[in-house]
């Protein structure tokens, strides 16, 4: 039984966002080993009228008239609907693991703006599909150097939601950022005492270990994955390739047989897509050769 899916259009590649686009393709070529040899199963996302309702809910109304008028909407919200039916997926039981692809990003989109290639929060839509079959306890893990404002300022307040949140950036005002409630926790690779420079493996891998060593109560895990935090890509994380299996194994090691929902967020290099994104999700495959099962 194929329990692990991925979930790409080919919209995300022809009409995604031009800083991100270019990477989507290769990124999904490089699973054709693990799909045909019936590790991994594709799945097409498509715009529904609960996706759809699920935007009013989460995005004002003036802000999506915006997306629509730069004319990135049907793109975006198809990112959407890949994250809400990789949840559901999970949800009931069909998928344990799920990454999904997108032509846009999600976590810098709020209530009524966004910024940084995001223009509909994807991860916030599919909590508020998962709350509403019933999974309230959920973590969102955010491995994007890019601080999560628009994730924060929409989840930053559920008393249910966990929210750890990496980034390194010079420029972030972290007063704007404080924790909403303890279940919030912020992550900063950079600061007075460690150089942005210094954000590599073993920083982010010991903050990453430190973090999932807290007493957490969730019952599903969500990582906004950004590989932009690779050193030959354009944020301020400077990880190696052998940083991304790691990471998965320790949030797989964490996850203890809960759902786990990959969704790419920040990268441009399509290099670097190629190279990461399949050992990272071996790691979640039964039988595959980077798998970690014994």
């Amino acid at each position: 039984m194929v329990n692990a899916g991925v979930f790409y259009h080919q919209d995300f590649a022809s009409h995604g966002v031009v800083i991100l686009k270019n990477r989507v393709e290769p990124g999904f070529l490089a699973l054709n080993p693990l799909i045909e040899a019936g590790l991994l199963k594709v799945f097409t996302p498509r715009i529904t009228s609960e996706v759809e309702e699920l935007l009013v809910r989460t995005h004002f109304e003036d802000h999506i008239h915006d997306v629509k008028k730069i004319g990135y909407h049907e793109v975006a919200l198809l990112s959407a609907a890949g994250v809400i039916q990789g949840a559901e997926k999970l949800a009931s039981g069909e998928l344990k693991f799920a990454f999904c692809f997108v032509g846009t990003a999600g976590h810098h989109a709020n209530y009524h703006s966004s910024w940084g290639f995001c223009y509909y929060n994807d991860v916030a839509m599919a909590v508020a599909r998962l709350n509403r079959i019933g999974i309230k306890r959920i973590m969102v893990i955010d491995i994007d150097p890019h601080f999560g404002d628009g994730t924060r300022d929409l989840l930053g307040n559920d008393p249910d939601l966990i929210h750890i949140n990496f980034y390194a950036e010079p420029f972030y005002d972290i007063t704007l950022y404080e924790e909403y409630n303890d279940l919030n926790l912020n992550q900063a690779l950079q600061n007075l005492d460690v150089c942005i420079s210094a954000a590599g493996d073993d920083l982010f891998l010991s903050c990453l270990t430190s973090s999932l060593q807290y007493n957490w109560d969730c019952e599903f895990v969500i990582v906004i994955f950004g590989h932009d935090s690779h050193s030959e890509d354009y944020g301020n994380f400077y990880l190696s390739d052998q940083a991304y299996p790691e990471m998965a194994r320790q949030i797989k090691k964490f996850a203890a047989h809960k759902p786990v929902l990959f969704v790419l967020s920040g990268g441009s290099n399509p290099d670097v897509a190629r190279r990461v994104i399949p050992p990272l999700i071996e790691v979640f495959l039964d039988n595959a050769p980077g798998s970690d099962e014994e």
